[in-house]
């Protein structure tokens, strides 16, 4: 989650929700009575368009908080209440309207008073949200800009120029510049990746200085190397990071990352039971009573759980208490790969600190 804008003075927090385990902290501080202002879309009747066509009109409205509902068919959250401001052209002040908010969703929440659990809420969604952080390199023979780069915005961080010699010139001179530069560029980013700890480093940039810029990385520092994913850029200036950013290769690269650590989390857990060991446990019932010993240390949730009305207030209980006993969760996609293997222990697991009988 990343926390966008925000008054407490006036009373609302503007936020942007990045991924599953969002859509719970949002639905743990959405109240009846809140104020939630977000672009959607609704059928409306108008001249020129049947009410019941499926044509439907985009819009930003803001309503009244009345209920927070998981839907457990989809990864959404529904926020259903009583439409206080929205084009007035329409006429649908006063009445009814579901917000579906999904992954990439920005909204504003009002509300009389964000107490300190609401605030607190925030700022560990948008903690484990700033762990995401990606490294771009746009990279050429001419120089490389390095820039930190979130969902949300890209700061340069710092620009290394080549100095290299002409092609036409003495070519040793050349290769010893070359290697300097990467040398330059490769300490750079070591001491980036030891202070900022970022996902991935996604190199782009035009001609061959990427790829042999990366078997240089690799060569030298093989678990740095670990990190690089190639991107794609046509200069090595900030647009280029621009570019690889409206590319998408941010985006597939945290989504890629997500996977990789939904599936090695998953498959701990499938490690510990094949030794039969006892510091795992998985079902609700057996879940919970871990974390109520205060013995889990990492409760994995399959989001079809959260999203079912069967299973969603014990799933929200086992993750308040989570809290309460300071154990890590995480909620996977239970349509990913991973997800379905949690699917099959019942959708919950837990590794302990100790052993419970």
């Amino acid at each position: 989650m990343k926390i966008l804008e925000q008054d407490l003075e006036k009373g609302f927090i503007k936020l942007r929700v990045e991924s599953l385990d969002d859509l719970y902290w949002l639905s743990s501080i959405l109240e009846p009575g809140d104020l939630v202002t977000m672009r959607t879309s609704r059928r409306v009747k108008q001249e020129g368009i049947r009410a019941d066509s499926g044509e439907r009109v985009p819009m930003t409205i803001t309503l009244e908080v009345e209920k927070v509902k998981m839907d457990q068919y989809s990864a959404r959250l529904r926020v259903t209440g009583i439409v206080r401001v929205g084009p007035e052209k329409f006429g649908i002040q006063g009445q009814h309207h579901t917000l579906n908010v999904i992954e990439g969703s920005t909204l504003k929440i009002v509300k009389k008073k964000w107490s300190r659990s609401h605030l607190d809420i925030l700022r560990r969604a948008e903690e484990s949200s700033s762990k995401g952080n990606v490294i771009l390199v746009a990279i050429d023979d001419e120089g490389a800009t390095v820039a930190k780069v979130d969902a949300y915005r890209a700061e340069e961080i710092a620009y290394v120029r080549s100095n290299l010699p002409s092609k036409r010139g003495d070519l040793k001179r050349r290769d010893d510049a070359e290697r300097k530069y990467y040398a330059e560029l490769s300490s750079l980013l070591e001491e980036i990746d030891s202070r900022m700890r970022p996902q991935a480093i996604v190199v782009g940039g035009p001609g061959y200085a990427k790829e042999k810029f990366s078997s240089y990385v690799k060569e030298r520092n093989p678990e740095l190397g670990k990190k690089l994913r190639e991107g794609g850029a046509t200069s090595s200036t900030f647009s280029g990071i621009l570019e690889m950013i409206k590319r998408g290769d941010v985006e597939r690269v945290v989504k890629e990352f997500t996977l990789a650590q939904d599936m090695r989390a998953v498959d701990e857990i499938f490690e510990l039971l094949g030794r039969e060991s006892r510091l795992v446990t998985y079902g609700l019932k057996e879940v919970m009573r871990a974390v109520q010993f205060g013995a889990a240390d990492e409760v994995l949730v399959a989001s079809s759980l959260l999203f079912n009305p069967e299973t969603r207030d014990d799933v929200l209980r086992i993750l308040e208490m989570c809290e309460d006993t300071r154990a890590e969760f995480h909620i996977v996609d239970a349509k990913s790969e991973p997800g379905e293997k949690l699917l099959s222990l019942g959708g919950i697991a837990a590794k302990l600190r100790y052993q419970i009988e």
